[in-house]
């Protein structure tokens, strides 16, 4: 008993140690975090997205508008964590009309299960991996903030109690 005891903590080790990202996949994420909140400033890049209802969104078309953009995906814990508060943004600006899309490189069917046990107010873009690797997202969830005129405005990446404090303060500026 004792030998299949230690044999399974000696798999567990290695099976820990193989999962953990290596020294360069941490220095990719780190670097691409870097380049997204580069991004503050620039033009959002061109895009047509279409969500898990069948509506079309383009740059051009949500010129004049203020949108956010939500990267997420349906197995991300802080993702899921941020989603209540993420709801209560939606419907306290609702009706200032501002867009929330939400990409994600989940397939429909992830998304529609997801969405069958967890509300989710903003507009889920599923199947955008492309549209994800082009904006350089590796961490989840990630966050632009964009203006009127397609500039982002602010970027967030990440998870914390500040998070919507945060998007809520662009929102409020750009509705100035």
């Amino acid at each position: 008993m004792r030998f299949v005891s230690i044999t399974f903590l000696i798999f567990c080790s290695i099976l820990s140690y193989t999962q953990q990202p290596t020294k360069e996949q941490i220095k990719q994420v780190e670097d691409a975090k870097k380049e997204v909140k580069r991004m503050k400033g620039e033009a959002f890049p061109d895009f047509e997205l279409t969500d898990i209802n069948g509506d079309t969104y383009t740059k051009d078309q949500l010129k004049g508008e203020i949108f956010l953009v939500n990267f997420w995906f349906t197995r991300c814990r802080p993702c899921i964590m941020e989603m209540p508060e993420m709801n209560e943004m939606v419907q306290e600006y609702q009706d200032e009309g501002i867009i929330f899309l939400a990409p994600t490189f989940d397939d429909s069917d992830q998304v529609d299960k997801f969405l069958l046990k967890r509300e989710f107010l903003y507009q889920p873009i599923p199947d955008v991996k492309e549209f994800c690797l082009e904006m350089n997202v590796r961490s989840y969830p990630t966050h632009f903030v964009v203006d009127r005129e397609g500039i982002i405005e602010k970027v967030v990446i990440g998870y914390s109690v500040m998070t919507v404090k945060s998007l809520e303060k662009s929102i409020r500026k750009l509705l100035k």
